[in-house]
């Protein structure tokens, strides 16, 4: 029983730097795609129990222009034909150029020769971004990496162009949290467009001195415990 414990541990113990070292060669999401799943996120709970009439296109209206508007629009309209509603995307949506997704040859909702049966989907988007919120610190000194917080708050509401009648009226919020590496923080930044999060100041000596600190009380306690016993 012994030799298969002392067996195990040893195996444990070549198995833990492999898997640090695997760790370690993961890169990041970058900036947008973080936000892009936090996006999606956010659109399905904006989504969930709502009932569409049957039959009815859907147009999209996004008047907000940013990047951030276009990932919330991408995932709504990326959810809404999952579930097998027509959607149709105006021009006047500057978020759809951006993103390359074709958009639909339709009169605006003002003119009277649209189509009055369409159900017009307003979006907005409230707050979006990413941003660093605190370092994290590595034994003894210095900083290991930075914890990164994506978030984003929206609003949709459903108008039936028939009558202006607002169907209905949502708003929703979601975010995520992970750890960014100091080493990779140029990786994350690629192809972010304008979401450049600052890096959080360090902080004091006072939270470097700490465990320093906490060794140095550690270390005195084990000499006055050995030295009582002699």
């Amino acid at each position: 029983m012994s030799a298969r414990w002392a067996s195990a541990v040893a195996g444990l113990l070549l198995w833990l730097p492999a898997s640090s070292t695997l760790a370690a060669n993961v890169l990041p999401k970058t900036h947008a795609a973080v936000l892009d799943s936090v996006a999606h996120m956010v659109a399905s709970d904006l989504l969930r129990g709502v009932v569409l009439p049957p039959g009815r296109p859907v147009r999209v209206m996004a008047p907000i222009q940013g990047d951030t508007l276009g990932f919330f629009e991408q995932a709504i309209v990326e959810r809404l034909r999952q579930g097998g509603t027509e959607v149709r995307l105006l021009p006047s949506s500057r978020a759809t150029a951006e993103l390359g997704m074709p958009v639909d040859d339709v009169s605006s909702p003002r003119d009277p020769r649209g189509d009055s049966t369409d159900l017009q989907l307003n979006l907005a988007v409230r707050s979006a971004g990413v941003s660093y919120v605190r370092a994290l610190r590595k034994f003894p000194v210095g900083i290991r990496g930075y914890q990164r917080l994506a978030s984003m708050r929206v609003g949709a509401s459903l108008v039936d162009l028939s009558n202006h009648e607002v169907l209905w009226a949502k708003s929703a919020s979601g975010s995520c949290m992970d750890e960014v590496r100091r080493g990779d923080l140029p990786y994350a930044q690629t192809g972010s467009g304008g979401l450049n999060p600052g890096i959080p100041r360090s902080g004091g000596g006072t939270r470097l001195l700490e465990p320093l600190i906490v060794v140095g009380v550690v270390t005195g306690l084990v000499v006055l415990f050995y030295s009582n016993r002699n």
